[in-house]
Parts: C-alpha cells; sequence; structure tokens
C-alpha cells in the first residue's frame, strides 16, 4: 500500500438554528501512523460491506463540481489540499438543509495501488464513552470506531480514463439518517452505472449453464469453487475477473470457462461486480423465522432433500447426527 496524499477535516452542525461549520486543516496528516490505521480499518470495512454500489458521475449533473476538480488535480493544475478543502466546502452546500446536529471528520486520502489511484472520502463519526484518568477521576471522550462506516466515496482514477466505463465509482451510505444520506448522494453525483442485482443473476445463469456441461461431482466442485473465488474478490473490493478465475477452475484449459462466458454474456466484458448475498444463496439455501431456522448445501438437493413447490413442503431423509440425539432425548422425555 502506497499512501500519496491524506487529510482530515472537520464537519459539524451544533444545533438546528446555527449553521454548519467547517474545521478545516491546512497541511495534510503524515502518510504513517494512526491516521493511516484508521484508514486501514475503514478501507477494509468497505471492502467487507455487502452494500456497496458501483456507478458513475451523474451525466446529468452539469452543475456538479467534483469532476472538473478532480482532473485539475490529476493535471497538476490543484494541489491536494486545495481539491479536499473545496470538496468540504461543497458537501457543507450539500446539506444545507440538514437541520439535526452532527459532527464528524472527512478523512480524504489518495492511494496508489498496482499503477492504479484511488481517491477516498469518508465520514468518520464519533462515540460517546468515559474513562478514568490518573486522578481516578471520570472523564467524557469521543472515539472513533474503524469498524463502522457510515458514508463513503471511492474513485478509481484510471477507470475514470476509460471511455463509456460506468463502474469507476463506489459509494456506501448507511440507513441510519436518511437526510444525511441524501445530502452525501449529492454531493457525489453519483448514479448507479450497472444493476448488481440483475448482472449476477445473468452470470450465475451461465455458470449453471457451463455447470450442465459436466458430471455431477465435478459440477458442485466447479460451482462451490466459483462462488468461492467471487466472495473472496468482493471481500477485498476487487471485482470478478473471468480470466483469473477460469485459470483457478482449470490450468490444464485455463482460457475454457473464460470463452464459455464470453460466449453467453449479453454485454461480453472482461470484468464483472456482483451482488455478495446471491452469490452465497446460489450455493447454500438459508431461511429463518420466528421460531425457524433451517440451511444446507445446495448440492444436497435430490439427494436426501426433496422440496414440493405445491405443498411448501421439505422432506429430510437423512439429519445429521447430533440433531437426531437431540430428537431421540426430545422424544424419550415426551
Amino acid at each position: 500500500m502506497s499512501i500519496k496524499h491524506c487529510i482530515i477535516h472537520g464537519i459539524s452542525l451544533a444545533s438546528e438554528t446555527e449553521q454548519i461549520k467547517l474545521h478545516l486543516r491546512e497541511e495534510e496528516n503524515p502518510h504513517d501512523g494512526p491516521a493511516v490505521s484508521l484508514f486501514i480499518q475503514l478501507k477494509q470495512s468497505l471492502q467487507k460491506s455487502a452494500t456497496r454500489q458501483y456507478g458513475l458521475f451523474d451525466p446529468e449533473q452539469s452543475d456538479n463540481p467534483l469532476p472538473g476538480w478532480l482532473a485539475k488535480y490529476q493535471q497538476q493544475e490543484m494541489g491536494f489540499l486545495s481539491v479536499s478543502k473545496k470538496m468540504t466546502e461543497q458537501l457543507k452546500l450539500d446539506l444545507s438543509e440538514h437541520k439535526e446536529p452532527f459532527s464528524a471528520h472527512l478523512l480524504f486520502v489518495v492511494e496508489e495501488l498496482m499503477e492504479h489511484q484511488y481517491l477516498y472520502v469518508f465520514w468518520v463519526s464519533h462515540t460517546d464513552a468515559q474513562y478514568i484518568d490518573t486522578n481516578l477521576s471520570v472523564e467524557n471522550l469521543q472515539y472513533v470506531s474503524g469498524n463502522k462506516i457510515n458514508y463513503v466515496m471511492k474513485m478509481d482514477f484510471s477507470q475514470w480514463a476509460v471511455k463509456d466505463w460506468q463502474q469507476y465509482m463506489t459509494v456506501q451510505t448507511s440507513r441510519g439518517n436518511n437526510d444525511l444520506a441524501h445530502g452525501f448522494m449529492k454531493f457525489t453525483s453519483f448514479i448507479a452505472g450497472v444493476n448488481l442485482q440483475k448482472q449476477t443473476d445473468e452470470f450465475l445463469n451461465i455458470v449453471d449453464q457451463y455447470a450442465h456441461t459436466l458430471d455431477r461431482e465435478e459440477s458442485n466442485a466447479t460451482k462451490n469453487t466459483i462462488v468461492d473465488y467471487c466472495v473472496d474478490q468482493d471481500m477485498n473490493g476487487n471485482p470478478i475477473n473471468f480470466d483469473s478465475l477460469s485459470q483457478v477452475l482449470n490450468e490444464n484449459e485455463p482460457e475454457k470457462f473464460s470463452s464459455f462466458i464470453s460466449e453467453n454474456l449479453e454485454t461480453p466484458t472482461e470484468e464483472i461486480y456482483a451482488h455478495r448475498n446471491s452469490l452465497k444463496k446460489y450455493v447454500r439455501f438459508y431461511g429463518r423465522e420466528k421460531d425457524l431456522s433451517i440451511s444446507f448445501s445446495s448440492d444436497r438437493m435430490d439427494d436426501n432433500i426433496s422440496f414440493d413447490p405445491a405443498t411448501g413442503s421439505l422432506t429430510f431423509s437423512q439429519v445429521p447426527k447430533s440433531l437426531q440425539a437431540q430428537l431421540a432425548k426430545y422424544l424419550t422425555k415426551q
């Protein structure tokens, strides 16, 4: 990991009768130490999130100043410090109608990884707590939890430069405060570039077609390998690259799966992002109600598990030994 720039600015609203106030830092934060540790924690939290959205700057929002500032930053016509200040001031404007008090910090980071440059903007909230000082007195403090993220914007400068590429931005918003979420989304001028659920369903349908060309044992193993790879990629914030996945599936025929994907995709592409929960449900069925929870691998269907859609009944011809013991003990008591 190589952090090129890092800075923190403050933003707060004390009461609904006051104006939003900014506390702007006049020099960058050090590129090592606690600020970097916080960035790493927040970045990992973003990568683990299953509710990220992928898209681009809304082309219909012509008054959005962010693309112009970021283009000037890339062309070295504006410095990182100036851009971060202008973006913070823009966020203040986009939150001008918000009346509920808040206090937060904005962490701006430019990271370089493998010839790609990324801009991150994290909305960092605080939690009130108490501690006992050296005089054994109880004092108040505010601490930051890197495991919790509310609002995040990430932009890949390299993908932004690719013509007609519509997934160069990643955003994450919290459901806790609709007004703040709306203001942050207005600030980013984000618009979804892909229907993640539809894209995942198309991909899994093609995986099904591919699996049908294999015998049952290889088919189940292949589907599990595909899901494991895709979930791992998503957990690391990376897209699913079909060439890499194809090599994982078959080292002897490394282009077999990727060729099959290319032939069957409605819009051919080298990589996609996928909906993590849909990937997991593809190889594992699970459901929960108030007093019932069921989970099992999809490859057990038609083996010792059957489902009748007409009656809604699920039949197990074999259950785990531990469950058998519990049931036997229950019947004995009855």
